[in-house]
């Protein structure tokens, strides 16, 4: 099992190292995803493995009593809790620190080959576990953005080593002599112990900052122990001699599911300032022979189908334009780069919306006007796919 750990965290820093030469050229592509601190928080269930409870000295001078070893069903399953602090260093990586609790494992188990033959004991106990980790994550949305745009998912893997505290409470049970049954107990232990897991998961971004998980992990704990007491066993059968002179351990392995939210504190990278929109041309004095050929670009804000100051002033220019003599009006709405594509498809038909409305209020006959939109087709300013440029941002007004 330390082969395969060594072996694993080494593909995992190679992994890591291979991908973060890429991360400068991928910020510019990310930008929407905010760098710095973030909170998360998940709750799920704790799946645990079975295991076998041997004797810490096995040696016949030393081995308890009741038995050499325990053989117990599955800890069973038990409530997890976590909360961690962490820091986004680029789109592709981040780490964290969490604090994990399970709280309802349930040990059950039964001892043989003890040295008095035909006594058998078997009981249950509670289980807890405790566990801090420092993990690391790499996202998988820049890796494969190349082939497919997953839009708001975003896939991700981690590692992580750390601690975990593991307390088996009193095993309750009873002691089976020929037949006969006693109650006992054998007394409980916490053990602290090195940690490590390895998982998948994929999160959902609500907002840029708010992102909801589900994941996987699986978890080395380490060890649970028991004491090295046990009371309520008959004198008359075990004499004076200590049921268990010597305390069981096991391992403890657990898969987790879990679903929580994630919150970055750090705000999306701010678009360069938008440029003024140059102020519209007076309707001409005289009446040219023929109707020239006019148009307005109305600008719009990141991820908005609303007019600004400027805009509106545009738009009373171009209905002023029109009323001068012009015979029709097209609009067409345009989005930037930032997004996917069906979701800027919408949001340039909104902005048509907007300025075709506002055109209608300032006296242009609704008739008159052909309206299309374009998503982020036909951009003003050529660039690089989730780039937010503010001139592609705009609804063209054409009469």
């Amino acid at each position: 099992m330390k082969k395969w750990l060594v072996a694993a965290t080494a593909l995992g820093a190679a992994a890591f190292g291979s991908v973060s030469a890429r991360a400068d050229s991928l910020e510019s592509q990310f930008s929407w995803v905010p760098a710095g601190v973030y909170i998360r928080g998940e709750a799920g269930v704790g799946f645990g493995q079975g295991t076998n409870f041997q004797d810490s000295v096995p040696t016949n001078s030393t081995r308890s009593s009741l038995g050499t070893a325990i053989f117990p069903s599955s800890p069973g399953n038990s409530p997890y809790f976590g909360a961690a602090i962490g820091y986004r260093f680029t789109p592709l990586f981040r780490m964290d620190f969490s604090l994990d609790y399970l709280s309802a494992f349930k040990v059950n188990g039964s001892t043989t080959g003890g040295l008095i033959p035909g006594i058998t004991w078997r009981g249950s106990g509670d289980l807890t576990s405790t566990v801090g980790m420092l993990n690391a994550y790499l996202d998988l949305n820049p890796l494969v953005k190349p082939w497919y745009d997953l839009g708001p998912f975003q896939p991700f893997i981690d590692g992580g080593i750390g601690f975990a505290s593991n307390r088996l409470g009193t095993l309750n049970g009873s002691l089976n002599v020929l037949g006969t049954i006693f109650p006992g107990t054998l007394s409980g232990s916490t053990t602290t112990n090195f940690a490590w897991g390895i998982g998948a998961g994929v999160g959902y971004a609500i907002t840029p900052q708010l992102t909801l998980e589900l994941a996987y992990k699986y978890l080395d704990l380490g060890t649970l122990s028991t004491g090295t007491y046990g009371s309520g066993f008959p004198p008359s059968i075990i004499g004076s001699v200590n049921p268990l002179t010597v305390s069981k351990s096991g391992d403890l392995d657990v898969h987790t599911v879990s679903i929580g939210l994630r919150f970055a504190f750090g705000a999306p990278a701010a678009p360069p300032p938008a440029l003024a929109t140059p102020p519209a041309p007076p309707p001409p004095v005289a009446a040219a022979p023929a109707p020239s050929a006019q148009k307005f670009i109305v600008f719009f804000d990141f991820d908005k189908s609303t007019l600004t100051a400027d805009g509106a002033k545009v738009v009373d220019a171009a209905a002023a334009a029109f009323k001068s003599g012009k015979t029709g009006v097209s609009i067409a709405g345009y989005t930037d780069r930032a997004g996917t594509p069906a979701y800027n498809l919408a949001l340039s038909k909104r902005r048509a919306d907007t300025v075709k409305a506002a055109l209608v209020k300032d006296g242009v006959p609704a008739s008159k006007i052909d309206e299309s939109w374009h998503g982020e087709d036909t951009p003003r300013v050529p660039t690089a796919d989730g780039v937010r440029e503010p001139q592609n941002r705009r609804v063209e007004v054409a009469m």
